[in-house]
């Protein structure tokens, strides 16, 4: 396992081979499809972001504050936004499963996709960065400690190695 601690540039980010084992220390960035399509109409609006991402892994799925942890991590929801994470200078997206869709979307940034090991992302540390509304958390930083996950490359043809742990 190589040890990764946060932050991360995506030069040695890039380093990682497909299928590299990663214990992740450092800070993850939940989202949601709303508050996406919040800060992503703000910047249209004002031309300066609200947030920025600058060197961060991005995931989407449950967060259960019961648990301080995140579940059912997928990405499908939030693959119209990609191109806004991105730009917006995120460095990687965690994905537990990937979607043939998610996959064609993700090649044309060619960055490393992390993949959890487990079915959650325990979070040591959790606070909300950004509202969607006054009931949800739109963005939460969660702080994570020796998380495991699977480094998946994509080349330059625009194809997935080694689809078979997508």
């Amino acid at each position: 396992m190589i040890n990764l601690i946060y932050p991360i540039s995506l030069e040695n980010l890039n380093k990682l081979k497909n299928g590299d084992k990663i214990l992740y220390t450092g800070k993850v960035i939940f989202v949601t499809p709303q508050a996406l399509e919040r800060l992503l109409n703000y910047y249209n609006l004002e031309g300066i972001p609200l947030f920025n991402f600058l060197g961060e892994f991005v995931t989407y799925g449950t967060f259960n504050w019961a648990h301080n942890e995140i579940r059912n991590i997928t990405i499908s929801k939030i693959s119209n936004y990609f191109d806004f994470i991105f730009s917006s200078g995120a460095n990687s997206i965690i994905a537990d499963k990937l979607t043939s869709k998610a996959l064609q979307q993700l090649q044309y940034y060619n960055r490393p996709i992390l993949k959890t090991i487990t079915k959650t992302i325990k979070c040591e540390q959790s606070k909300i960065l950004f509202y969607k509304d006054i009931k949800n958390g739109g963005i939460i930083e969660c702080w994570i400690k020796n998380h495991p996950m699977e480094v998946l490359t994509v080349d330059e043809q625009s194809k997935v190695e080694n689809k078979n742990n997508a």
